[in-house]
């Protein structure tokens, strides 16, 4: 049943598009019709257009990173730091062929 209504509908866009002529499927032309995308969510029917569709800003994810302080050291140097798992920012980290823990920060 659902097979024969969709041919249906099938040919009836067939016939309006021969009888309205070439359609545009470009944006902000007067006169001519914006593409239409139809989605069909839990039965209902929803209808967007391409040009009304809100744009999301590109957000960065999260960033860690392990910092040792390696001044109290034996020969130290400064600090160490390495890119870290995600967690607590402030608790403790550590990094690879390092001594000692470390303090996890994010930028």
């Amino acid at each position: 049943m659902l097979r024969v209504f969709c041919v249906a509908i099938g040919l009836m866009m067939a016939a309006l598009s021969a009888h309205a002529g070439p359609m545009s499927v470009m944006p902000g032309q007067p006169g001519k019709a914006d593409l239409v995308f139809v989605d069909s969510n839990d039965d209902n029917d929803v209808i967007q257009s391409e040009s009304k569709r809100p744009r999301e800003p590109y957000v960065r994810p999260q960033r860690y990173i392990c910092v040792v302080d390696q001044s109290g050291s034996i020969g130290g140097t400064g600090q160490a730091q390495c890119p870290a798992k995600p967690g607590r920012v402030g608790g403790k980290c550590r990094c690879a062929n390092v001594t000692g823990s470390g303090t996890l920060y994010t930028y």
